[in-house]
């Protein structure tokens, strides 16, 4: 009797959770409706504010300007509303390379990327309102104050030290009631972790668990988070689905911004262009890849590169795509010789796993499933390791986003065919790369991406960074700490490194050389999906994040950081924007004072 009520409870359950199903995604439906946007007879207006790009920075901005602002603001964003998948945390990787990803590819790499098709790496940027904070893995990074230290000290930015962007850092976090901290009883991976915090209290790592912007086991984004309360302001318009294809720059020794031009697509796909023209200030937050592009292909750049290219000049600027950088991760899979619980198979068939995320928002389907970090900020290579609690990894999905070729994968996760497999995968990097890339052009034409050359692993700082990365990873693995799961690290096999390992003693002491990690690393190492620089503070933009030489253009997105943030660095651009906002504000009041 008790076996037939139990499965009387579980059907009714399962039952229960497709309705709500149901009931979320009529909400979405309805909700996908945008207000305020542009008609096609007002597209010849003149607005104060006119902002580029709805992602993180402009999001945020948006929404600051539009409750403060005594001016009219658009936001022209090139997506349209993100669906239902972007809300589920777990179902995050699903919207790569689909309609909300501009699923850009870098060009081929020379020192790394050799286990991926053609060496070029799948780089996916947000595509819609919330941009890129509506498809990263939501986690939450309080900053680190030595990196703003830096900028103060190393690129001669006095207003961007800790003491300045502390309390922006602070503004930029959501309120506890709507992030999500994983437990230390979540897993017996979070477990483990607590245990090895104690056991390594002699070293300088600082371990923490994830905090994600989730609330209620739902993406709580920049969208949720600033812009959504905002949609309905009678100051503000938006136009999605729009490309800015060129910025107007007025003539002569101090030029500004006059307007921009905007390429829409009909029903037949054909291009219709229409100028918006710009009041006080044109706002760039097209983010790390496009802000730059955007600036070269309307000859805001060097010269000489405008010259090559057949673009007629309108603003030297030489830095313009320069300095671009982000973090590389060396993943490695350990299975587990006990149950976890980690993602697989079995976890998320199981029904209580959606019982339990529809009633409470609560398991596996509520998070992304990186349970933690340990970082190292000592010496002059700090590292950070990320533990990503998942047993089996599905092969489609991941070599697809991933453009792995097939025996590399096959080499990283060697037990991909086992669904039910338990296990991690623990993630090796360096949080100050030294590594730069670059962002360029095939041609003027916005519809056609950007020329990305990360060009990761440039430097053999990074190599040796990433080195002591991988062996202290392995240190808290094969720790007493961890003992009780029975871990077992698979070293990849790789055709191209066996004369470097891994050989029969790697699989017992765990100590291969640093000939097989480098050898790794130029093979299976991944980008962090975390650009930046490419309009550093300092080179090409002013310490107000203005344009330097043009008064009414700013950029604030990713890439103004002159260096990187020492984790995810979705909060710091959040803090960026807000801090954007009381310049221009502040700038507005002024101006009013001085009308008086």
């Amino acid at each position: 009797m008790g076996m037939q009520f139990q499965k009387i409870l579980v059907f009714g359950g399962i039952l229960i959770g497709l309705l709500s199903v149901i009931v979320i995604l009529v909400g979405v439906l309805l909700s996908n409706t945008l207000p305020n946007v542009l008609a096609p007879e007002e597209r010849h207006f003149a607005f104060d504010y006119v902002i580029v790009g709805a992602g993180t920075g402009g999001g945020t901005l948006t929404s600051l300007l539009a409750k403060h602002s005594n001016g009219s603001v658009l936001l022209i964003e090139a997506g349209g509303p993100f669906g239902l998948l972007s809300r589920i945390p777990l179902l995050t990787t699903f919207q790569q390379k689909g309609i909300n990803d501009w699923s850009f590819l870098s060009v081929p790499q020379k020192n790394s990327s050799k286990g991926l098709i053609d060496q070029r790496q799948c780089l996916p940027r947000g595509k819609g309102l919330g941009g890129s904070s509506n498809l990263n893995y939501m986690l939450h990074f309080d900053g680190h104050g030595p990196d703003f230290d830096s900028w103060r000290d190393l690129h001669n930015l006095n207003d961007w030290s800790w003491s300045k962007m502390r309390p922006f850092m602070e503004a930029a976090k959501a309120k506890p009631a709507d992030m999500f901290e994983i437990p230390r009883d979540y897993s017996k991976i979070t477990e483990a972790l607590n245990e090895a915090q104690a056991q390594f209290s002699h070293k300088d790592w600082t371990f923490h668990r994830s905090k994600y912007n989730i609330k209620n086991g739902l993406r709580h984004s920049v969208q949720q988070h600033f812009l959504n309360e905002v949609l309905h302001r009678h100051n503000l318009r938006l136009l999605p689905e729009a490309l800015v294809k060129r910025i107007q720059l007025t003539p002569g020794p101090r030029p500004q911004a006059s307007s921009v031009l905007v390429g829409i697509k009909d029903e037949n796909n054909q291009e219709l262009e229409f100028t918006i023209e710009v009041g006080r200030e044109l706002i760039l937050c097209a983010g790390a890849y496009q802000t730059p592009q955007l600036l070269l292909a309307s000859g805001i750049g060097d010269s000489s590169m405008m010259k090559k290219l057949g673009i007629p000049l309108q603003h030297h600027l030489p830095s313009v795509g320069q300095n671009l950088h982000d973090h590389f991760n060396v993943p490695l899979f350990v299975s587990m010789g006990v149950t976890g619980p980690t993602l697989n198979q079995n976890t998320l068939l199981n029904p209580m796993t959606l019982i339990n995320f529809l009633s409470s928002g609560s398991g596996p389907l509520g998070n992304f499933g990186v349970v933690g970090n340990v970082a190292s900020h000592g010496g002059s290579s700090p590292f950070g390791i990320t533990f990503f609690g998942a047993g089996a990894i599905d092969e489609a999905a991941l070599m697809s986003i991933s453009n792995f070729k097939g025996p590399a994968f096959r080499a990283l996760f060697p037990r991909y065919y086992n669904s039910s497999q338990e296990g991690f995968v623990v993630i090796s990097s360096c949080l100050q790369p030294r590594s730069r890339g670059s962002v360029g052009l095939i041609n003027r034409h916005m519809r056609r991406n950007p020329l990305i050359d990360p060009n990761y692993l440039s430097s053999e700082e990074d190599v040796a960074c990433n080195i002591i990365a991988i062996r202290s990873a392995v240190k808290i693995v094969t720790s007493t700490s961890f003992a009780s799961l029975h871990p077992r690290i698979h070293w990849p096999k790789l055709q191209e490194c066996s004369n470097f390992g891994p050989f029969e003693r790697d699989f017992i002491d765990h100590q291969p050389s640093d000939l097989y990690l480098e050898c790794l690393m130029r093979h299976i190492g991944l980008g962090s999906h975390h650009p930046g620089g490419t309009c550093a503070l300092g080179s090409v933009v002013d310490s107000h994040l203005r344009l330097k030489g043009v008064d009414n253009v700013r950029v604030v997105d990713a890439s103004v950081l002159p260096r990187p943030i020492s984790g995810n660095p979705n909060s710091a651009i959040v803090a960026i924007a807000l801090r954007a906002a009381s310049w221009i504000l502040k700038s507005e009041l002024n101006a009013g004072s001085d009308a008086k």
